[in-house]
């Protein structure tokens, strides 16, 4: 999976839910312990009913077992950002996650950086400005041309059947 905005707020914390359930990791919050898990993924924990046995009890079945998916834990995630900073460094920016998650998960997001991204300040919001080193240059047509080839390239470096590229800037 690729992301564009993968250093922003989403990207990174997608990111850090995927390693934080790949580790299962737990941490402390005001409220206590948490642990990580898929509760509120449809795709995890959602079920189909498909009707009832002949006593009438329902029969549901949970939807990952009924269509093809990918194991979330064996997803592999990469992308493009237009600020340079490691997801580490994004994710504290972020100030998203509860402080001890994010002091677990430091270590394994600092491998990440995005690639450059495209930049035209017409659809970016312009309080985006100032984080804008990380950037392609050229024509429209070679930014694009790039931007295949990232996909190309990650798709074999990754040995991928597929690769599904989300937006998740703003």
């Amino acid at each position: 999976m690729m992301l564009v905005g993968w250093g922003g707020n989403n990207g990174t914390t997608l990111t850090a839910g995927l390693i934080a359930n790949q580790l299962g990791l737990t941490w402390n919050t005001r409220t206590g312990e948490k642990s990580a898990n898929f509760y509120g993924s449809v795709t995890q924990c959602g079920v189909v009913r498909l009707g009832t046995t002949a006593q009438g009890e329902e029969i549901n079945v949970p939807i990952k077992e009924l269509l093809p998916m990918v194991e979330p834990k064996d997803i592999v995630v990469g992308g493009w950002d237009i600020s340079g900073l490691d997801l580490a460094n994004a994710l504290r920016r972020a100030q998203v996650l509860d402080y001890d998650l994010q002091r677990q998960l430091m270590p394994h997001m600092a491998k990440f950086k995005p690639l450059p991204s495209i930049y035209v300040p017409d659809y970016i919001a312009a309080n985006q400005l100032d984080r804008a080193d990380n950037v392609l240059k050229g024509t429209k047509q070679e930014m694009m041309d790039t931007i295949r080839k990232n996909i190309r390239d990650f798709k074999a470096t990754n040995q991928l059947d597929t690769v599904i590229v989300l937006w998740t800037a703003t």
